[in-house]
């Protein structure tokens, strides 16, 4: 049995349901740029207003050729989406049959689960503990992968556990599905914290995996959905095949094309991002009955341990109008974990004093 699908981010229908303004709720339930947008992105969307009575580019060439710029790959090797959702959503339409069997490595974006649910697809998981700090296993993973299976999803860095996997895991996890006749599918949703690691000069070399990217994050905005694939050719080629004509609007292109070129502001959120998520992770590590874990993206995962629930914690917050990401519904993960956005300074410190409150007015004593 699947876990429910819902995700962060809801802050809109929340806000409609407690009868307050959206602006009202700090949202740490979405791991979003805390810098925001960049200034050239709503330039671009401004000035792409006056074509929005035409016709977007099919197939977004010319959003193809800033990414491939960026990323210095070919430029055949990548196909956008409407979100890197999107994608998920169609991967297994690309293997032709009725049905699959997949391999989720967990925890995991729910996702995965959904799409393969809808398609009538089983799936499996292996789940990595936190016990370990959410480590890789490739014995057990090998001796999972020869039980057979079409598809192997993994995320790096984890999501929700923000643990950074090096490259020669990856290629170690890649090598695995491939020799078993399994497709790789590797979710990068979060390495344009830590481009170095990504797999994009790995995957498309040949035609046994593919790369999923998102714009939501790192660039800020989850609004404009834009997300790619980076694959061989031949992979791009048949995703292209499934993807609608104008699935990617002008004004979704012309933000991610501005994105790109604003450097600048790429620096400044990953220097602006490590600082706070240092800051955030030590005072999380002072607090009594919580253990917090390493990270290389723009949020943290938090156990609780003092026997208080992340439901509970979550109520308690949202009286204070501030939302977090409960994790009970990840798979691998129960009721004591909890994901929160790195913000800024003072939203940090006020999210860090409403949790310190909550905790010491729990009527269930510290461990």
């Amino acid at each position: 049995m699947h876990k429910s699908f819902s995700h962060g981010g809801r802050i809109l229908s929340l806000a409609k349901q407690m009868d307050v303004s959206f602006e009202s709720i700090l949202d740490f339930s979405a791991s979003i740029n805390p810098l925001g947008v960049s200034p050239l992105v709503k330039k671009a969307v401004a000035a792409a207003m006056k074509l929005a009575g035409h016709y977007p580019e099919a197939g977004s060439p010319s959003l193809c050729q800033a990414l491939a710029q960026y990323h210095s790959i070919p430029v055949e090797t990548i196909a956008v989406a409407n979100g890197s959702t999107e994608l998920i959503h169609l991967i297994p339409r690309l293997f032709r049959r009725a049905a699959g069997r997949a391999l989720i490595i967990a925890p995991a974006f729910s996702e995965y689960t959904n799409s393969l649910h809808l398609a009538g697809w089983e799936y499996s998981y292996l789940n990595l503990s936190h016990t370990d700090g959410f480590t890789l296993n490739t014995a057990a993973l090998a001796e999972e992968l020869a039980k057979g299976y079409d598809i192997c999803f993994f995320c790096n860095p984890g999501n929700p556990t923000g643990h950074l996997y090096t490259p020669e895991e990856i290629e170690t996890v890649y090598w695995l599905s491939k020799s078993s006749g399994c497709f790789f599918v590797l979710d990068e949703a979060f390495i344009d914290f830590k481009e170095d690691f990504s797999a994009k000069a790995l995957i498309p070399a040949s035609d046994s995996g593919m790369i999923l990217r998102s714009m939501t994050k790192f660039f800020g905005f989850p609004g404009i959905r834009v997300g790619y694939a980076i694959a061989s050719s031949e992979v791009t080629s048949r995703i292209k095949r499934f993807l609608p004509p104008w699935n990617v609007g002008v004004i979704q292109q012309a933000a991610a094309i501005a994105a790109l070129s604003d450097l600048k502001h790429c620096r400044e959120t990953i220097e602006f991002v490590e600082k706070e998520r240092r800051s955030l992770t030590d005072a999380f590590a002072k607090m009594s009955g919580l253990t917090v874990f390493e990270c290389s993206a723009n949020y943290l995962l938090v156990r609780l341990d003092n026997g208080m629930t992340a439901d509970r914690l979550q109520n308690e917050l949202l009286k204070e109008l501030i939302l977090i990401r409960n994790c009970s519904n990840f798979e691998g993960l129960d009721n004591r974990f909890f994901r929160v956005a790195v913000k800024g300074k003072a939203e940090n410190k006020k999210l860090l004093q409403a949790i310190a409150g909550a905790l010491k007015n729990s009527s269930i004593p510290f461990s």
